[in-house]
């Protein structure tokens, strides 16, 4: 979740300490959201990346 803050706070300017105060105003929400929806994605993806090399790894194994 702080990853999200960080991400809010550059968007907007502003010190994380401010993003969390105001979490639950609609406007930071909004982009609450939004920042957790694009990390979340990038999660997934370095996910698949790590089971694609360790496939390899575990293939070469062998």
């Amino acid at each position: 979740m702080g990853e999200v803050y960080f991400r809010v706070s550059q968007h907007l300017g502003i010190v994380m300490s401010e993003v969390i105060r105001k979490k639950f105003h609609p406007d930071m929400m909004i982009l609450i959201h939004k920042y957790s929806n694009i990390v979340r994605s990038e999660y997934r993806e370095y996910q698949k990346i790590q089971d694609e090399i360790n496939k390899q790894k575990f293939k070469e194994g062998f």
